[in-house]
């Protein structure tokens, strides 16, 4: 959260955001007015509008105009014609009142790492992809460690920075193509690797679950290999099948 916040802006915050939680609001259901809020906590509209703004930033809320403050963030129609356009990942870190943080830890160019994957995304063994160590998190509360995978001949460069915000809404910008489908296979695992077991935070031997998952764009062309360590005690994989990182 921004560093020089001040106390009203903050309890305008706690108050929008404990207001979402408590009343289960969906993306796109719509917020009390700036005014409204104003006047349930004595606070000037100037103090809610600057609150307000910092929300928006973080991608917690978006604004209308003529309209109002929605939950979520702006994207395309949904089908009650209310706009958002959160990922899972995102509407979860919402839902239990976080921020959802995305954090590249290291990135690299190697040799595709076997032949299982390099036949998944269609290059030969002795191909390259760019392998990149993401961190996802609600708050400061490491949920996800992914291993990604991107074959170098699909993509002559790539903007890791650009990963810390959506990952896909990035591929779809550079390809010009959608995003269509996620082919995945899950299995439970006790965590072993000491790499893993530092970034999640978690001891040895604790449960996790092994996302592998192969996407595609919307000509069929797969364009990369996630291997996800998930925390299910934090995030609920029943909806990452779903389009939107």
């Amino acid at each position: 959260m921004t560093d020089n916040i001040t106390e009203k802006q903050k309890e305008v915050i706690d108050y929008i955001l404990s207001k979402i939680k408590e009343e289960e609001l969906q993306p796109g259901d719509k917020l009390d007015t700036e005014i409204a809020i104003a006047r349930a906590l004595s606070i000037t509209r100037a103090t809610v509008r600057e609150a307000t703004r910092i929300l928006i930033e973080q991608r917690r809320i978006y604004r209308i105009k003529g309209s109002g403050i929605y939950v979520g963030s702006i994207g395309k129609n949904n089908q009650s014609g209310r706009f958002h356009a959160l990922s899972p990942f995102d509407y979860q870190a919402q839902k239990g009142g976080y921020l959802a943080g995305r954090k590249v830890i290291s990135a690299s160019i190697v040799t595709v790492p076997d032949a299982a994957m390099a036949q998944a995304l269609r290059i030969k063994n002795s191909d390259s992809v760019y392998k990149i160590l993401r961190l996802m998190t609600f708050d400061d509360l490491p949920v996800s460690l992914e291993y990604v995978h991107f074959p170098v001949s699909l993509f002559s460069s790539i903007e890791f920075s650009e990963l810390e915000q959506s990952k896909y809404s990035y591929i779809e910008r550079i390809t010009g193509k959608k995003v269509y489908k996620r082919d995945q296979n899950f299995h439970a695992f006790n965590a072993q690797d000491e790499e893993m077991i530092r970034h999640m935070n978690i001891n040895a031997n604790d449960a996790m679950m092994e996302l592998y998952e192969v996407v595609y764009l919307d000509d069929g062309t797969p364009f990369e290999v996630n291997i996800a360590i998930v925390n299910t005690n934090h995030l609920h994989l029943s909806q990452v099948s779903v389009r939107g990182d």
